[in-house]
Order: structure tokens, then sequence, then C-alpha cells
């Protein structure tokens, strides 16, 4: 049974079998019917852009993510500052200090995915080595260090004093628990979400893999909550309150432009998210998922697709009201153009995430 145990530990053998797993596009591709059907409904292709007017395209991908921030009352965002990839990296010191940021600092692309090149950097050499490497353009925010993190998925239409929750996610981090003779590696080969970020420890911290913890010593192996670096997405639609839709309804119409997104949010529990006692760590727009479809224990894929479809109906019912109220849509051609660029910007940050010879652009999408 050797030859089977070496096949079902195996990564690839792994995404396979567990459809939470599976590619972005295995859960996103049946809007490519839906989506021209809504688009015929709306009566324009790019419908889309306008149910969020505050973020770039609606936050399909394109914004800046430094500028969505901004947007964010500033009492309920951590400090941020935009980085260019052009700026004088000796100068981050004396700006980190102006903004009053101290390290630990969280490193993340202005314009990113599901947490590709986002760092946890404790000192300045680590910030340097980790923007160096990678010319794109990135935040430098504070490190939030709070108990919890939290996806909350909020809606709200037009002219509306209310609005809706109708995703929670929490997150575990990953983690393995030490056993006094087993090794970290060791440990997390007995474990299919821990063995498929051996390869990602054994490039960011190499010396942690031959440790050996305690009996009972929980090790952390990141800290960066994205499903794509472990963290297990946990379906918390039970949290859903009153108390919850209260203080989302205040801080909305605060956010100007923005009437559909998932809130990634810090805190002690989710009863100090109710008194707002939190920060928000970024808004998505309209790519964002209910990511509470990700857990493998209360949901199915089918269901996943069918409940992103249901969140699509959604946004197109926001964007029609702004369109009437005013908001104009993308012209298709403008949005052709950007995808192109787009496209492009993806595979460059893919590739140095791969820490890969990559080919860079002289003007790569960029805001700055």
């Amino acid at each position: 049974m050797n030859w089977w145990n070496k096949i079902k530990l195996h990564p690839r053998f792994i995404r396979t079998v567990n459809w939470e797993f599976w590619p972005t596009k295995s859960f996103w591709f049946p809007l490519w019917v839906y989506g021209p059907i809504m688009a015929i409904r709306s009566g324009h292709p790019c419908y889309f852009t306008a149910a969020n007017p505050g973020i770039y395209t609606g936050g399909l991908g394109f914004e800046s993510k430094f500028k969505t921030l901004m947007l964010i009352p500033q009492a309920l965002r951590p400090k941020s500052i935009i980085i260019s990839r052009h700026s004088d990296f000796n100068e981050i010191p004396n700006i980190l200090t102006k903004n009053n940021i101290k390290y630990p600092v969280i490193v993340k692309p202005d314009i990113g995915f599901r947490g590709v090149l986002v760092k946890k950097c404790n000192n300045f050499e680590e910030v340097v080595h980790h923007l160096s490497k990678n010319p794109i353009d990135f935040i430098i925010q504070d490190f939030i260090d709070a108990e919890s993190e939290f996806g909350i998925l909020y809606y709200r239409l037009p002219g509306s004093k209310k609005g809706h929750i109708t995703s929670i996610t929490t997150k575990d981090f990953l983690f393995v628990i030490g056993d006094g003779i087993s090794s970290v590696i060791k440990l997390m080969h007995q474990q299919n979400r821990t063995i498929l970020q051996i390869e990602r420890i054994e490039k960011t911290n190499p010396k942690l893999l031959n440790y050996i913890p305690k009996i009972g010593e929980k090790v952390s192996l990141g800290e960066i909550g994205n499903h794509s670096k472990g963290t297990a997405f946990l379906n918390g639609n039970h949290l859903i309150s009153k108390p919850l839709h209260d203080v989302f309804d205040k801080i909305s119409p605060q956010i100007k432009g923005i009437f559909y997104g998932r809130f990634d949010i810090k805190a002690k529990n989710i009863a100090a998210v109710e008194n707002g006692d939190f920060k928000i760590i970024e808004i998505n727009g309209l790519f964002a998922e209910p990511t509470h479809i990700y857990d493998p224990n209360h949901s199915s894929y089918f269901k996943a697709v069918s409940t992103i479809l249901k969140h699509s109906a959604i946004v197109r019912r926001i964007a029609v009201i702004n369109h009437k109220l005013g908001t104009p849509y993308m012209p298709f051609f403008e949005m052709m153009k950007h995808i192109k660029k787009l496209k492009k910007y993806l595979k460059l940050v893919q590739c140095l995430d791969k820490e890969e010879t990559c080919e860079t652009d002289e003007t790569p999408l960029s805001y700055y």
C-alpha cells in the first residue's frame, strides 16, 4: 500500500480530489453563460462596472487596493503607505516614521490576488529584499495583531439606508501541533492542508521545517489569512446578527461609491466587530467571493457555484439602479484594453511569485 499512500499524499492528487483547492475559474466559469444573459437584460456588456462607482471597474481586480483602502474612514483602517516600484527605498524608514508605522509590517501588491506576493516583514532589510526582487507597486501596512480575522460580504442597494450581510467567513490559520518526536516537516506530511504548503515554507522559512516542537506545542505556519497560503475558510454565517448589520449600515454610507464588497477584517472576536472595534485591512469589490463557500464541511462544489451566481445577480441589480441614477457603464473596448493589460500584469506577478526569471515590462499595470 506504500504506492497508494504516496499517491494520495501527493499535492497534485490532493488538489484534484478536494474541490476547495480547484482553480478559481472552476467556480466562475458558469458566468460565461450567465454573464451574457445578464448583460442582455441590463442592455450593456459591461453593466457590472456601475455597481461600485468608487472603485475602478467596480472592483474586478484592475483597481489600486491603496486607493480603495483610502475610501475607508481613517479610524477603521490600518496605517498604510504606497511604495512605487520607482521609489527610493532608502526613504522608506523616514516615510514609515512620518506615518507612525512600526515593524512588523505587511507588504502586499497594490494590485494583487489571493495573497500572491503578500509578506510579513519584521525589519527594513526584509522589506527592501522583498521590494527589490519584485518590480511592482506595493502597499506597506501596519500588521494588525488581532486574534481573529473575518471576511464579511455586505451589500446595500443604492438609495437604501440598510443593507444585507450574505456571508461571514472565519479563518483558521495553518499550524501543526508538536508530539515531542517529529519535526515540523514530518508533522506537515500528516495533513492534506499542510502538505500543500511545504514548498512555500521551504522558500520562506526553511529552518522551521527541521524544528522539533514539544508535546502540545502549537507551531504557526502562516499569519496571512489567504486560502492559497493554507488558511482554512470556515462558514461563519451563524454569526450574522442585527448588531452586525447595524455596524455595517452605519459604515457603508461613509465609504463613498461602494455598494457591494467583501470586507476583510481583523478584530479580537465577533463581539468586538459588533461593537465597532476592528480594522478593515482590505475591501474586495465585484470579484469578491462569499468565501464561506470554501468550507469543505458545510458546502459542496455545486453549492459554491450556485452561491456565486446568486451574488452575481445581486451585482447586476445594484449596477442597474446605479446606472439609472446616472453612473455610466464602462465602454466595452476600454474594458478590453484594460483586460489585456491585466493579463500581462498577472503573468508577471505569477512569474515573480514562483521566483523565476521574468520578463518585466517598462510600464506594468500601475497607478503611480
